[in-house]
């Protein structure tokens, strides 16, 4: 009997080292995976950060527009461009006898069929098609 029990005594224990492998494996990747997931963090944080001062800085930009629309198109400031020509207007002169038609007002909504005495508008796009 004591032959048998030294043959088995320098075995290398293989389950033993297979389940610490593991368990070290498993360990380095959670590792891994928490560094990863916390440098994504930073990353996605930094890139909030710099569209967020992106879009401060575009709203200040409308704003900065808004202003400069509102005040030249003011009366005044059109009436100064007016003034100095640099709009290149001419101002309408009254209805004379010999020219007395010269404001025409345009609507935008369409007269009421029939009412120009031309026949009525029809669709015509899909014409063929239905032929």
């Amino acid at each position: 009997m004591p032959a048998n029990r030294r043959r088995h005594a320098n075995a290398i224990p293989i389950a033993s080292f297979a389940t610490w492998a593991l368990i070290g494996i498993f360990a380095c990747g959670a590792g891994l995976g928490y560094v990863w997931c916390k440098n994504q963090l930073c990353v996605t944080g930094s890139e909030i950060k710099k569209v967020e001062v992106e879009l401060a800085q575009l709203k200040r930009r409308n704003e900065v527009a808004r202003v400069s629309i509102t005040k030249n198109s003011s009366t005044l400031k059109l009436r100064e461009r007016f003034d100095s020509g640099f709009t290149g207007l001419i101002p309408i002169p009254p209805n004379r006898p010999d020219h007395p038609d010269r404001i025409v007002v345009v609507s935008g909504t369409p007269d009421a069929p029939g009412a120009t005495g031309h026949a009525d508008l029809r669709p015509v796009s899909n014409q063929k098609l239905q032929e």
